[in-house]
């Protein structure tokens, strides 16, 4: 009689799993032991970035935040201030407030050097202006996806990930008796250390589990999509290439209005400036019933830059299947998908990783 398939019986994976149990723990532990730094920089790092843009607002409150008074001043207005401080630079785009508190910002190309610019919507004063690319956050984004240096570190970065996959996979196959049981043993606090580090480390490792391998998978697409560009041939114009028409001339405003009259409960939330050769304004945004996990900016209208007249929309539920699996990862990769609430449980997620690596690292040394 042929004896029933049981998943914890190692004599029935004979000639299915070519690993022995001793060769399956010597490969999480390898793959844990070189990705491990890397693996706690990617778990901090994407810790800031799941809240990128309350950091900075935290950390440079009197750059960041405004005391309303009145009515916006008009971005006709914006611009001629741009072009009276920075007469040589080109607008990349315009990140738009999203409370009544938080300060405009318009990101120029000026001399070669990305900067931000934060602008009070109500008068349209400068506030600050920044290099953006030396930005708290801005470098902690750089850490996280090349290591400050590009395009080696995006390499091992993207290896890193791969480590981190290897690692819970193994991990997850060697102790596949025991997964569930750790919540009955809990942390022994009153034995040895080492004993004390397992624990800790099976107990974070099964609670973090699916989120280790959604963040490895994720973070290795985009990292595999980086070496794509870089040696496929990527076709798309260089930032440094802004437009030939002059900002200063596009009725923005105009656009706006014409964008919101064309697109039902249209919110506007960031405008792209024409690139090189192009003369099409994009406007970027949601709806309030927008699926945020098909992205950051779920509608699209694209305007004429010359007369601010709307051309095309695009909602992202109708793009194609390639378009919405990327921005899927990519919403998945950061946790905006659900506001707040996504935000914090990616954070503890993110945080229970990097005790995970940390406490592997304190078992290993233990046991040398």
């Amino acid at each position: 009689m042929k004896q029933p398939f049981s998943p914890t019986d190692p004599k029935q994976y004979r000639g299915v799993f070519m690993f022995s149990d001793k060769t399956v723990y010597k490969l999480h532990r390898i793959s844990g032991l070189v990705g491990g730094l890397f693996i706690l920089i990617i778990t901090i790092t994407g810790s800031i970035l799941v809240v990128d843009r309350q950091v900075d607002n935290l950390l440079n409150p009197s750059q960041t935040q405004i005391e309303p008074t009145g009515q916006l001043a008009p971005y006709g207005q914006v611009l001629t201030t741009i072009h009276r401080q920075f007469p040589d630079a080109q607008i990349r785009g315009i990140r738009l407030p999203e409370t009544e508190n938080e300060a405009l910002r318009v990101d120029i190309s000026n001399k070669g050097v990305w900067q931000w610019v934060t602008m009070n919507p109500y008068t349209g004063a400068i506030i600050s202006i920044r290099n953006a690319e030396t930005t708290f956050v801005r470098r902690a984004r750089e850490l996280h996806e090349n290591l400050l240096l590009e395009p080696v570190g995006g390499y091992v970065m993207g290896l890193a990930g791969i480590c981190l996959l290897g690692s819970v996979l193994t991990g997850t196959w060697y102790y596949r008796r025991s997964l569930l049981s750790v919540f009955k043993i809990g942390v022994r606090w009153n034995k040895p250390a080492r004993i004390v580090y397992a624990d800790i480390h099976k107990w974070l490792g099964v609670v973090a589990l699916l989120f280790m391998l959604l963040m490895s998978a994720t973070g290795i697409f985009f990292h595999w999509e980086q070496i794509e560009r870089q040696f496929g041939g990527d076709k798309r114009p260089s930032q440094s290439l802004w437009a030939d028409l002059p900002y200063r001339t596009i009725p923005v405003d105009n656009a706006l209005a014409n964008a919101t009259a064309s697109i039902a409960e249209f919110q506007p939330r960031q405008i792209d400036f024409p690139k090189s050769g192009d003369t099409t304004l994009v406007i970027r945004g949601n709806r309030p019933n927008s699926i945020r996990l098909l992205g950051k900016y779920t509608i699209f209208a694209t305007m004429d830059a010359r007369n601010g007249q709307y051309i095309s929309g695009l909602d992202a539920q109708d793009a194609g299947l390639e378009y919405i699996a990327e921005h899927v990862f990519e919403e998945l990769h950061f946790g905006r998908y659900l506001g707040w609430v996504s935000q914090v449980i990616y954070i503890l997620l993110a945080l229970s990783t990097a005790v995970v690596t940390l406490t592997g690292m304190f078992i290993w040394w233990l046991k040398k």
